[in-house]
Parts: C-alpha cells; structure tokens; sequence
C-alpha cells in the first residue's frame, strides 16, 4: 500500500507528524480510510504525561492514539466476508485475541490478551490516514448516519453500557455528574431506562443547555449552586438512586458517595489519573453503595447505531470543534483552555 501520514506519539508532549508504513492487511483484517476521529479526554492525558498508564507502565510507544473513528474500507483480507471496498464503518475501541474462550462467546473485554486502540497496550488507531481492524471488530455504518456522527459511536456507546451496568430501574432517580460526551450521550438512555428524573451536572452552562435538548429534566451549575442541595431537595431527601459519575472529579466521586441513595449505585465512566484518599468504607457498607467501574463499550457499539438511525437523538451538536488531522498537536494543547467552549473535537482526516 506504500506510505500515510500518522500522528505517532513517542512520549509524553511528544507527537510527530510524520509518513509511515500503511499498515499490513492480513486475511481477516478490514482497511479502512479514516474520515473523522474524535480526541477524547484519555487521547489529552496520554498526550500531556498527566495519566496514570504512564506510571503502571500500560502505554507503549511508539504508538497512533484514536480510537472514535468512522472510515471507508478501503480493502480486506481474503478471509473477509461482511464488507468490501466502499463500505462505511467504524471500528471498535479495543481489539481482542479472537480465539480465546471469552472471544468465542463474544466477550471481548474479558480477552486477557485485549489492546485498547490507541490508549493501553496500544494497538495502532486512526490517528492516520488508515487503520487497520480485524473483521470481528468492524461495524457498518447505514448510509444514514453522517461519518461525523459516525465518529461518536464509541463515547455514546460507552455511555450507554454505563446505563445497562448500572441497572436503572423504572421510577429510580439519576444523576448524571459531567457534561462531556459520556455524560451528555447517557442522558437519553437513562429517560428511555424509565427514569422518574434525570438530573445534569456540570460546569459550563451551554453545556448543560445541550443536555436539557437531550432530555435532562433539571440541569444544576456546580459553580453557581450546591450540588448536593440541590439533589437532596430534588429527591426528597433520598439521594439519586443512580449516579452516572462522568467528569473523572475525585471530588465529584466524593460527593456521589455522600449523597447516594441507599443500595445505591455509582457507575464510574471515567479516568480520575491518581489514587483516592479517605473512603468511608463503612458509609458504603452500610448503606449497600455499589461503585461500577466501566470501561469500554462491549458489544455495545451496535446499539448506540441503531438509536442514532432511528434519528431520536441527533449526537452531532456535540461535535464543537473540527481540525484537520494534521493539527492534532495544537488541539490537544488546547484542550485545557477552551473548555468552556467546547465538548468534542474532531480530527478530519
């Protein structure tokens, strides 16, 4: 195939725009022509040296960070049968070893052997001009679905298997703390969950306004009002029985574990980048809290299509900001000082 262009990360505030290899196609494997990929808060963390996959030694380089993508197959292996050249597709967020025992049933993050794309134990993403996927981590975009919004598919699918780990039940009440895309793209699965009420919280109020469009029934600015006043009054006195906690605040997740209902639960969908200090561990005893840790969206890529198709929800006001892929330094940089304007920014490559 000869060369691309990549953005290949070395090291922390080290990415090089630069021509590589296109990738080799073996006989099971999908290459696809990258049209949009997110930058998504772990890509900013990764980049600036502030995660923790640093330290535990998870990220490798060099490596292709970017993993919400939509693309063009652009060829296949001789083994593929469920696309062909000119298909429009997304791929998954992590690539598995595909014949273990959890990979023949289909649980893909149980794989011991599992590469998130472009994150830890970095299998190459589309921070690039291709990427290749295995078939089994390949899903069809309808022709419905621009490739913009194409390129949410992962965080809203994230979002969504937040919802099914937490178990919402019908009349529960629902905070959901982050205006972020998981937090924001979890708002119409929670109302669709059966909620009583679902609650937004974060820090920029046209954010907050987008999720009123999504469905939020209250909307509370914890720089303007007290969070947990403001829920307690809300909910009786009871706390929410849910708290999709999305902002990777430790003080956020401190306040959800204060104020939880009781059997409570705490879907964690998020990287918080340091260790927490002074749990009360006998407050989560005794009142059943349960902390859900969620990572990935397994086999919940799908889903999120089909409610984008149906077209109850249009994703696309998310997107704030759209760069060439070739600037992807710039805005990553620039993440930490725009946040007051923006939600998701997209590479177009």
């Amino acid at each position: 195939m000869g060369k691309m262009r990549a953005q290949r990360l070395y090291g922390p505030g080290d990415l090089r725009w630069m021509e590589i290899e296109t990738p080799d196609l073996s006989e099971n494997d999908v290459l696809i022509r990258v049209k949009y990929c997110g930058i998504c808060g772990t890509d900013r963390a990764i980049y600036s040296g502030e995660s923790s996959f640093w330290a535990s030694g998870l990220i490798r380089t060099p490596m292709t960070m970017g993993h919400e993508y939509s693309g063009i197959v652009e060829a296949v292996g001789r083994k593929v049968t469920a696309f062909k050249p000119g298909d429009r597709v997304v791929g998954d967020m992590a690539v598995s070893c595909g014949i273990c025992d959890s990979c023949r049933r289909g649980d893909y993050m149980a794989c011991k052997k599992i590469r998130s794309v472009g994150t830890i134990h970095a299998y190459d993403g589309a921070y690039a001009e291709y990427t290749v996927m295995p078939e089994r981590h390949t899903l069809a975009l309808p022709d419905g679905i621009s490739f913009k919004q194409g390129a949410l598919v992962e965080p809203v699918a994230q979002a969504l298997n937040s919802i099914r780990m937490s178990h919402i039940r019908f009349g529960e009440n629902v905070l959901i703390i982050g205006t972020g895309p998981i937090g924001l793209g979890a708002i119409p699965f929670a109302v669709l969950s059966g909620a009583k009420k679902v609650m937004l919280a974060g820090r920029q109020d046209f954010k907050l306004e987008l999720g009123k469009k999504f469905g939020a029934d209250v909307v509370i600015n914890t720089t303007k009002e007290n969070l947990y006043e403001n829920v307690m009054q809300l909910t009786d006195g009871d706390g929410p029985d849910v708290i999709i906690e999305a902002s990777g605040s430790l003080d956020m997740l401190r306040e959800a574990i204060d104020m939880v209902n009781y059997a409570g639960r705490i879907a964690c969908v998020a990287f918080y980048e340091k260790e927490m200090d002074h749990i009360d561990i006998d407050h989560l005893i005794v009142r059943e809290i349960r902390l859900i840790p969620v990572l990935g969206a397994p086999n919940m890529e799908p889903v999120a299509i089909k409610m984008m198709q149906s077209g109850k929800v249009d994703f696309t006001p998310m997107i704030t900001q759209i760069v060439p892929l070739r600037d992807a330094e710039a805005a990553l940089k620039g993440m930490s000082s725009n946040s007051s304007s923006r939600i998701k920014t997209m590479l177009e490559v």
